[in-house]
């Protein structure tokens, strides 16, 4: 038989470093197997691949401010919400995008723009504003690396000023004046642009703060119209990322630029393709792209330079909280499948879930704020699964597993440590022989999460070239080498 019964999620609560988060209270699947069925894997660090960035999320549209306060979340709840996601030892998020904002005026929803005052031509005045604020973004920023200090920071521009497009406004889509293609354009705004989006990030230099990556589009394929977009393909792309490209470098030598946070990968890889044929493949350091509309299935095609997931969320459904009970693709089981699959299929080097933390019903976020309470998703744990243990820097290195569902990777950390987050889709466990080669660890400290864990510490063991393990249904378990 099977049986599934379900509590409300609870409240999160401390204790020491370490969130004990009830998600949903949801007992597995609880028939007993008559057989014993096992599987191996094979983990080879002598075979490298991608270097990790880590997991993420985001603060845009003013959602940040939710986070600390707007909605009447305590100051200490605050804290602890923040600890949450980017503690290394809690969620273990190192990624925060930041919305690069362009609305001239204060507006609920609305990241402020740094220029309120558009100048009539691309010669000036540029009178640019900082508030020390940037719509709660900053303090988000700023306590996140409080609680981890690699934070790789993404500072996205959703589109350009309006005096800058061809629509004349923030929203309605529209290109950037003087890419090819671009009418009703009186002068060429491009260079004015690439210095808006350096000029930002001088902003958060002035604050202590080192902008990683520097983007210049959201979801070009896509007119949403009635909020902030730019549009573009790849050949456009190019003829901005000319401009953009050495005026960033010049600034920020160190500094890597984005192209360009497709509605998903197959829009990416086409926006990729068109930027090549127009030459311009040399024009960006990192491909962005969003989950929305396509998954990752294949390497992408950006000559070898790293790959980011940086936006998703299911967006429509209502809070959900659970790791596995709906089978709905919010659930946490499935973002550790999204995420394997990203990871081993398609080489990305980070995953950024849309928003951090909002006051809501839906689930858009990765915790819930309720008012002065806070629930935390199940996707978070997925998340923590493999960022509490394959940090900031570390190489992806070959594993396999003999069971189709069965689902495993491996990473090598900079300091020798090595990960290996085991996925078991099975609705019963397996019993592991996992082989190792290449790598000198000798105790194995294992992770469990499921309907019951949330990446709870469930054993340690001396190993050798080889160990034998448990990995229990519908359950993610890391194994953490050292």
């Amino acid at each position: 038989m099977l049986g599934r019964a379900c509590q409300k999620p609870q409240i999160g609560k401390m204790k020491s470093l370490i969130v004990f988060v009830a998600a949903t209270g949801c007992s597995a699947w609880s028939y007993t197997p008559n057989t014993t069925y096992s599987a191996s894997i094979s983990v080879n660090a002598l075979q490298k691949y991608q270097t990790m960035i880590g997991g993420g999320c985001s603060g845009a549209f003013g959602i940040a401010c939710q986070q600390f306060g707007s909605a009447g979340l305590s100051v200490a709840k605050q804290d602890i919400v923040t600890q949450t996601l980017f503690d290394e030892n809690i969620g273990g998020l190192s990624i925060v995008r930041n919305d690069i904002g362009s609305t001239p005026s204060y507006v609920a929803g609305d990241v402020a723009s740094i220029l309120p005052i558009c100048p009539a031509t691309p010669a000036g005045p540029f009178n640019y504003v900082w508030d020390g604020n940037d719509t709660c973004q900053l303090q988000l920023t700023q306590t996140a690396f409080k609680y981890n200090p690699n934070i790789y920071v993404y500072a996205d521009a959703w589109s350009a000023p309006g005096c800058m497009k061809s629509v004349g406004t923030e929203d309605n889509g529209g290109f950037i004046c003087g890419v090819r293609g671009a009418t009703n354009c009186s002068a060429d705004w491009r260079q004015a642009y690439a210095d808006y989006l350096v000029q930002y990030v001088k902003f958060y230099e002035q604050e202590g703060i080192e902008v990683s990556l520097l983007g210049a589009y959201n979801e070009p394929d896509f007119n949403p119209v009635t909020y902030a977009s730019m549009e573009s393909d790849g050949y456009q792309a190019k003829d901005f990322l000319e401009v953009l490209y050495p005026t960033a470098k010049a600034a920020f030598p160190n500094i890597s630029v984005a192209c360009c946070d497709a509605t998903g990968a197959r829009q990416e890889r086409n926006i990729l393709y068109e930027l090549e044929q127009a030459g311009g493949s040399d024009l960006f350091d990192v491909a962005t792209w969003h989950n929305y509309q396509s998954n990752p299935e294949r390497p992408f095609n950006s000559n070898g330079k790293p790959n980011m997931m940086t936006e998703w969320a299911d967006g429509t459904g209502k809070w959900n909280a659970y790791w596995d009970v709906t089978g709905q693709l919010a659930e946490g089981f499935q973002w550790a499948l999204y995420m394997h699959n990203a990871f081993v299929n398609s080489e990305t080097s980070g995953y950024t879930h849309w928003w951090c933390a909002q006051n809501t019903t839906g689930d858009n976020a990765l915790i819930r704020l309720e008012y002065d309470n806070y629930y935390v998703s199940a996707r978070l744990w997925a998340f923590a699964s493999y960022f509490r243990f394959a940090r900031p820097g570390a190489v992806r290195i070959e594993a396999s597993s003999s069971a189709e569902n069965l689902y495993v990777s491996a990473y090598i950390n900079t300091n020798g440590t090595i990960a290996i987050p085991v996925i078991n889709e099975a609705h019963f466990p397996y019993e592991l022989s996992i082989d190792l080669t290449g790598i000198n660890a000798t105790m194995a400290t294992a992770y469990l999460t499921n309907n019951e864990h949330n990446v709870t510490m469930t054993g340690q063991t001396q190993i050798g070239r080889t160990f034998m393990a448990t990995i229990e249904p519908r359950a993610m378990k890391t194994f953490f080498l050292s």
